[in-house]
């Protein structure tokens, strides 16, 4: 899409052939684009990189070696190098499950993706589903990620081959956990799975979230609320952290600060979303949905003190 919302090209369909894609594995497309303007997107069904030119031309698939499946949450490309970054919780299936959660490089200059370990993230012990702390990196011009993994706000930044340098902090605490905190969780997981079921048309919709509802009484619950509920990282390295609000589940203030713990500001609540994508220049894009449910892209430009 042009600035203005036109469409510019496209590029990509549905099948087995160069620049087609797995159909089943469509809505876990991931897509990002690199620093020569060259478009990566990662297929799970294919288990393989897409490479596009800048003008949507397929140049070549560059595939996984070895035998297990990789399920790759988001993507940002590292701007020093022809290679992508993880940007969440990798999960490898079919190979051995690891004490940690992995932030992951793929180089893509190969007949085959090369990966190593950008960052290794904490784990919580168990399998914990519900308030469990999450995994979000991302990317900063050396080539270096910051991201969070813990409930406390403790923001980790590393430098290319040298891990964690520095950790920026602020007094938020998380909060305990309690039996109505659980009970609500529990609430709205069940009128959710209600809708599922009324809209569900096909037998096997209504058997897993059935199966689901199963579920919700044994899940296992982190002990504390994490402060972070997200991440981003802009191309001139800003840092937006994305705040729990007043109830565990809801979103709150955005903060702003650059990798050396400089502090920008902070975005109210309602003031913005966490963008969608980050561009050059202080553009940032916004997926916007109306009463219908309907999505629309929309594209700022950021003043130059926060981009």
């Amino acid at each position: 899409m042009g600035l203005e919302g036109n469409l510019v090209r496209e590029f990509g369909r549905v099948g087995e052939g160069p620049g087609e894609f797995d159909g089943d594995a469509a809505p876990m497309l991931k897509l990002t684009i690199l620093n020569d303007r060259r478009i990566a997107v990662f297929d799970a069904g294919m288990r393989a990189f897409a490479l596009f030119g800048p003008d949507g031309d397929f140049e070549r698939n560059v595939p996984f070696g070895g035998t297990f499946w990789v399920m790759i949450p988001g993507l940002q490309a590292d701007p020093a190098t022809e290679s992508v970054i993880s940007t969440g919780e990798v999960r490898h299936f079919g190979a051995p499950e690891s004490p940690h959660r992995p932030i992951m490089r793929y180089v893509l200059s190969g007949d085959e993706v090369l990966h190593d370990t950008v960052a290794m993230g904490w784990k919580p012990l168990g399998d914990p589903e519900a308030f469990a702390p999450r995994l979000r990196a991302g990317v900063l011009p050396d080539g270096g990620v910051a991201f969070t993994d813990s409930s406390g706000y403790a923001i980790k930044i590393t430098a290319p081959g040298r891990g964690v340098e520095r950790i920026l902090t602020r007094p938020l605490r998380p909060d305990p956990v309690t039996d109505g905190m659980k009970a609500a969780h529990i609430e709205r997981e069940l009128e959710a799975l209600q809708t599922s079921v009324e809209r569900a048309s096909d037998p096997t919709e209504r058997a897993m979230a059935e199966f689901r509802r199963g579920q919700l009484e044994a899940m296992e619950y982190y002990h504390e609320v994490p402060v972070v509920r997200s991440l981003r990282t802009s191309w001139q390295g800003t840092i937006w952290v994305r705040r729990r609000g007043d109830e565990p589940e809801s979103i709150g203030p955005i903060d702003l600060i650059t990798a050396d713990g400089r502090y920008l500001g902070t975005f109210p609540r309602d003031a913005t979303d966490l963008p969608a994508a980050i561009g050059p220049n202080g553009l940032v894009a916004f997926v916007e949905k109306n009463d219908l449910n309907v999505p629309t892209v929309v594209v700022k430009r950021l003043p130059r003190g926060v981009r």
